[in-house]
């Protein structure tokens, strides 16, 4: 936390300078350039990131590391207060508990049942998208309760995030 203050303040100072337009600017331009759309030299489904392409490799991976800060300096100006705590302890822990376990709930749905009853792209869409939620939400409250029955959480005070102090 020593560094906390430095940062906040210089991420203040970028904010109000004239260069945050351009900055935008060119972030959504080097995003649109990083994103390949592109249907040749693909790899599979357990190929990361994708394409085989060492080119198409690098840009993929540069516009999904940018599109990860760009959250989260949206994030840490916008929703990093507790409006409510139990919807706030639910969201980010239940977000968390869904990228640690997504990939598995989607590898039970396809294989069965996607697969073996031939369903078509569009419903098979639908079932994997609210089939893993479901799936993550079902697995997530019961194992998110016997946790808190065993490590009872702990009071926490709210840290002061002003760039001064």
């Amino acid at each position: 936390m020593c560094y906390y203050r430095a940062m906040l303040k210089k991420r203040k100072e970028l904010a109000d300078s004239i260069i945050t337009p351009l900055a935008i600017g060119g972030m959504i331009l080097l995003y649109s350039i990083s994103s390949p759309m592109v249907y040749s030299n693909m790899g599979h489904l357990f190929f990361y990131p994708l394409y085989a392409d060492y080119t198409l490799q690098c840009l993929y991976t540069t516009g999904t590391w940018m599109w990860v800060y760009m959250i989260v300096w949206l994030m840490a100006k916008f929703a990093n207060d507790k409006f409510n705590a139990t919807v706030y302890n639910f969201v980010s822990g239940a977000s968390l508990y869904a990228y640690v376990s997504h990939y598995f709930f989607i590898l039970i749905l396809s294989v069965m049942i996607i697969r073996p009853y031939k369903i078509g792209f569009i419903p098979a869409l639908f079932i994997m998208i609210f089939g893993t939620a479901l799936l993550i939400l079902i697995t997530y409250l019961p194992l998110n309760w016997l946790y808190e029955l065993c490590f009872p959480p702990k009071e926490t005070k709210k840290m002061e995030l002003l760039p001064e102090g």
